[in-house]
């Protein structure tokens, strides 16, 4: 077991506890190796009845994957490390999935990323009114991944309108909060921020329905959701064919906040990074499962964590912290689209 995971039977659950809270709870290879474990465990006792997984920081359910490391490994040429983790982290990612009983995250102030597959692959995320959640990875020239391709399209029910939000999350990496996530899907109970160790007490004793009966609050206690305050410009910008035209629907539409904000981030962010994140979410909506999706995601994540725009953009979000990556190529237009879709069919 990591340092930064504990776990514990208590009446009726499996409690699984992250406790880095100086890393915002982001995930090594011992913490996914941790967590796996315990759920292996739960699986096999035959009295625990639900897993829930908590925090001990005030700040973050968990931030993501330790992306510092990923950094160095990509930078020194240690591909094989880069996919050790991202394999441990999906078989993990897949066992809160497809775990016999309900797997419940809890989920309070930040949550990105590997936070999100710990979260948002299980069958309950009770979110508090402190919730932000993002999936940022192409700011950094990466994917959206830890079954993200498999979660994002079958938002808001699905179809047309599930894709576009998942091309608008994937692509732009805006943040959310609570009202979004119960909007979206991607949460789907609220309860007080001050009732979380109650909450979960509950669980233990009296069971996971009850205690939802007891502590769940109406979804427009969340407030207002930005996401469905614009869901019809977002799926008519985001169904469009190309990166570059929705880029021209934004353009050419109401010059507000939301699309001088949205357009700055498409123009900011890795090029090959947007192409690749809409390529990875449209094969994500025609998937079986999660499985098939988190296949696609370590074929399409190898070849861009081989690729130098993630040691770039790794270096200018997180270590030199000066948001101006150099990426390569610099335009969407000039992408290698063929690529992409030849690393997901390799697949």
């Amino acid at each position: 077991m990591s340092e930064f995971v504990s776990s514990r039977r208590d009446g009726r659950i499996q409690h699984i506890v992250l406790d880095r809270p100086k890393a915002l709870n982001s995930l090594d290879l011992s913490m996914c190796r941790a967590l796996h474990t315990a759920l292996d465990q739960a699986s096999k006792d035959e009295d625990v009845e639900a897993v829930i997984t908590t925090s001990t920081s005030e700040k973050a359910f968990c931030a993501g994957g330790d992306i510092r490391a990923l950094r160095d490994a990509a930078a020194a040429g240690e591909h094989e490390r880069n996919h050790e983790f991202f394999s441990e982290e999906y078989a993990m990612d897949l066992a809160y999935h497809t775990h016999r009983v309900p797997t419940v995250a809890v989920i309070h102030g930040v949550a990105m990323g590997g936070g999100l597959g710990v979260s948002i692959n299980g069958s309950h995320r009770v979110v508090t009114k402190k919730v932000m959640m993002a999936m940022p990875e192409t700011a950094i020239g990466f994917i959206p991944d830890v079954g993200a391709s498999h979660f994002l399209p079958r938002l808001c029910g699905g179809g047309a309108r599930g894709l576009a939000v998942a091309i608008y999350l994937g692509t732009t990496g805006v943040r959310m909060n609570s009202a979004d996530a119960l909007f979206t899907g991607l949460g789907t109970h609220l309860i007080d921020d001050d009732e979380r160790n109650a909450f979960v007490d509950a669980v233990a004793a009296i069971g996971l329905a009850d205690a939802l009966k007891r502590f769940g609050l109406e979804r427009a206690e969340a407030g207002e959701s930005a996401v469905e305050a614009r869901i019809e410009r977002i799926e008519d910008v985001f169904s469009r064919d190309t990166a570059p035209e929705m880029i021209a629907a934004l353009e050419s539409g109401e010059q507000d906040e939301w699309a001088t904000s949205t357009l700055e981030m498409l123009r900011s962010h890795c090029p090959t990074s947007i192409v690749a994140t809409i390529e990875l979410l449209r094969a994500g909506a025609k998937a079986e499962d999660l499985r098939e999706c988190l296949d696609n995601e370590l074929a399409l994540g190898a070849w861009i964590t081989a690729h130098p725009d993630f040691v770039e953009g790794v270096r200018a979000v997180v270590i030199d912290k000066d948001r101006n990556p150099t990426w390569d190529p610099a335009d969407l237009d000039s992408v290698d689209v063929d690529a992409i879709r030849s690393a997901l069919a390799g697949n």
